[in-house]
């Protein structure tokens, strides 16, 4: 099996599907709360991965972070440039993104992953600033009735409209930031625990890095 299988499998590998469900509002606010997270890996290159239980969820939370000097408010117009995804995140290339809406408030994009082996995923989200002003930001799948609203070119695969996430840029000195990348989502499906804490781990940070290095980019690109 190839990286780029393990990491379009990882994208969307938790475990069994929750039996009650908490608000997407719930969610997020059980993300930020600073108890209970466990590092289960720092790598190399000073990435710490954690985990937690989230109450009410069968799925366990992801958390990613790392110290770096970073422009925050290219690292959230990398976020959002959803359109591009197929272009930078190198590290999932089984997935495919389309931006469906875009306008003052947010965006809506529709997600399609390719997952060899087991049914593929498709899913819509909404993403957002959820703070005026501030580099924040997050996204919430957006349950299946809803998305007639949108113009989709749908793909066939199983639909997922059970998850949150959120990118933080918090200042410790000058240019220097705490990022994080927080996520819960639940994928349906039956995937055995160990085997998508695995590929869970190796998704996330592959797709941490791939932001970073695209704002990096961007940022030397800006001074050129």
């Amino acid at each position: 099996m190839t990286r780029n299988t393990i990491l379009a499998i990882a994208l969307l590998s938790f475990s069994m599907p929750a039996i009650l469900k908490s608000s997407p509002l719930a969610l997020k606010e059980n993300l930020y709360d600073e108890l209970n997270w466990s590092i289960v890996e720092t790598t190399e290159d000073g990435i710490s991965v954690a985990e937690k239980t989230v109450s009410d969820v069968a799925v366990k939370a992801v958390k990613v972070s790392q110290a770096v000097r970073i422009d925050p408010e290219i690292l959230a117009q990398v976020i959002e440039d959803v359109a591009n995804y197929g272009r930078f995140l190198t590290s999932a290339s089984s997935m495919e993104c389309d931006l469906i809406t875009s306008d003052e408030s947010g965006l809506v994009g529709y997600q399609y992953v390719d997952i060899p082996l087991i049914s593929d995923r498709v899913y819509g989200f909404k993403m957002y600033r959820p703070i005026e002003g501030d580099t924040r930001v997050d996204w919430e799948l957006i349950p299946e009735s809803m998305l007639e609203r949108y113009k989709v070119n749908k793909r066939s695969g199983v639909y997922i409209d059970y998850g949150v996430g959120s990118w933080s840029m918090n200042k410790i000195e000058d240019d220097l930031y705490d990022v994080s990348y927080r996520l819960v989502m639940d994928p349906g499906g039956w995937i055995p625990d160990s085997v998508s804490d695995y590929f869970n781990q190796v998704s996330i940070v592959g797709i941490f890095k791939d932001a970073l290095v695209e704002t990096q980019r961007r940022s030397i690109e800006g001074k050129g």
